[in-house]
């Protein structure tokens, strides 16, 4: 299952990298350019689809629990071993490609002399650094218990009759536990970006939406309950598709105006506000 879903995210990889190569002019795009809109795009973030994404990841998870669907789910992977050792490569991939992926386009958009590649791997930079920014805090609040699927140095097997589904543990601040699941969040925000940037690349959506459901499934049978998923992904989703569309303006040259923004000096760092 490694070397699948290994191979999976060098076809992604390598599809960038061979349509990124239409690009007509070059120009060396600077490290800088990962701050953006950066302020504006954490905003919006949440007010995508009139914020709707975060109210449905909300009401998903609390009928999840209150039906018995998350439960379920836990009981099947808890009772599949197969099944959870099939999803738990997607753990270290998860981790694995946000990480490396920005750095190895980035190169190469370098190498290749690739304007486009070169912003996808910034664009993806600050996606990764807005989701973990907004998706880190939601965990430390809620602390929500693992469901107990997977038996790991990180993570520990209960007994069949746990049931943790309806438990938070409030302002714990404990960074790994908690809702919503931080790798489908990272892979569906990376997904949303890059189908924002190749707009009319099919098969390039249809590849990088398939390994985000694929983290997703394969938390959801060993380290998250169903509905912590569900709601990394769409609130992953809003993130990626705020920055993806973003970056893709700025591709365009019809950059949106920027009323917040983060700035970096060699002295000093900051905000600021455009009224």
């Amino acid at each position: 299952m490694k070397k699948k879903l290994l191979v999976f995210s060098l076809i992604i990889f390598h599809c960038l990298n061979l349509y990124g190569q239409s690009t007509d002019e070059y120009e060396s795009v600077p490290l800088k350019l990962v701050f953006q809109n950066m302020g504006y795009n954490a905003l919006h973030s949440f007010t995508d689809n009139y914020c709707l994404n975060f109210a449905a990841a909300c009401l998903v998870t609390y009928g999840s629990m209150e039906s018995g669907l998350d439960l379920y789910w836990r009981n099947m992977s808890y009772n599949n071993p197969t099944l959870t050792n099939t999803g738990s490569p997607g753990l270290f991939i998860g981790v694995a490609v946000p990480a490396f992926t920005p750095v190895a386009l980035f190169l190469a958009g370098r190498k290749n002399q690739n304007t486009k590649l070169q912003v996808t791997a910034l664009a993806l930079t600050q996606t990764l650094m807005l989701t973990l920014a907004i998706q880190s805090p939601m965990k430390m609040i809620t602390d929500r218990p693992l469901p107990g699927i997977l038996d790991s140095p990180v993570n520990k097997r209960g007994l069949a009759t746990d049931d943790h589904s309806k438990t938070f543990n409030w302002f714990t601040w404990d960074f790994f536990n908690g809702w919503p699941s931080g790798h489908t969040a990272n892979a569906f925000s990376a997904a949303a970006t890059i189908a924002e940037l190749y707009k009319d690349n099919l098969w390039l959506k249809i590849g990088v939406y398939s390994y985000a459901a694929l983290i997703g499934f394969s938390v959801s049978v060993s380290v998250h309950w169903a509905s912590e998923a569900f709601a990394g992904a769409i609130i992953g989703y809003a993130i990626g598709k705020t920055v993806g569309k973003s970056f893709s303006r700025l591709l365009e040259n019809n950059p949106e105006e920027d009323n917040v923004s983060f700035y970096v000096t060699p002295n000093s760092v900051g905000i600021r506000i455009s009224m």
